[in-house]
């Protein structure tokens, strides 16, 4: 098996070397209700890693964050939520991260999933320096889920696309996740 971060040969998705580069993040409100639980900073190999799995599909990368992510569930969660990629990037891209997340959280906790959001087909990419001044993805709920809701999702930036799903699934939210958070 070859490491997700430096490609050499062992026995571990992640070799130790690697492993010791990625830094825990700190909590975050959101929709000054829930807190959002970023496993790692956005920042060195944890942000190559969302980028591998982001942008080229390495779907590998969601069962080496799945037992991070794990760990920082919400007490009173009964249900994974993944917060859904826009449809024309699914499209593109292959690739839905925020449910490869939850997929692989939900097998290691017996956790069910729900896919109860329903994203836009496009919007702008909201990456980069314009991010702040563009308007956060408007989901719809496909079905009102039961209480106990955790949101799934791969990065935390602005918090925007996290407090757009808390507004569309209400008060049954009880906290985040996220593979990686920015300036937590």
């Amino acid at each position: 098996m070859l490491c997700l971060g430096c490609h050499a040969i062992g026995h571990e998705l992640l070799c130790g070397t690697c492993r010791r580069q990625l830094v825990t993040a700190g909590p975050r409100l959101i929709a000054d209700c829930i807190v959002a639980r970023p496993a790692f900073r956005h920042e060195g190999l944890a942000r190559a890693l969302i980028h591998d799995f982001k942008y080229r599909g390495v779907v590998r990368v969601a069962a080496l964050l799945a037992p991070s992510l794990a760990e920082f569930l919400p007490a009173g969660g009964r249900l994974l939520v993944p917060v859904p990629r826009v449809v024309a990037r699914h499209l593109r891209l292959g690739i839905d991260p925020g449910f490869e997340l939850a997929r692989a959280v939900g097998r290691l906790t017996g956790m069910p999933i729900a896919r109860v959001l329903r994203p836009p087909v496009w919007r702008a990419n909201h990456a980069g320096k314009q991010r702040r001044r563009r308007a956060a993805v408007a989901f719809r709920p496909r079905a009102q889920p039961p209480p106990g809701v955790i949101l799934v999702d791969d990065v935390l930036t602005t918090g925007a696309t996290l407090e757009s799903a808390v507004r569309a699934l209400g008060p049954g939210v009880v906290g985040a996740v996220t593979a990686t958070g920015a300036g937590v």
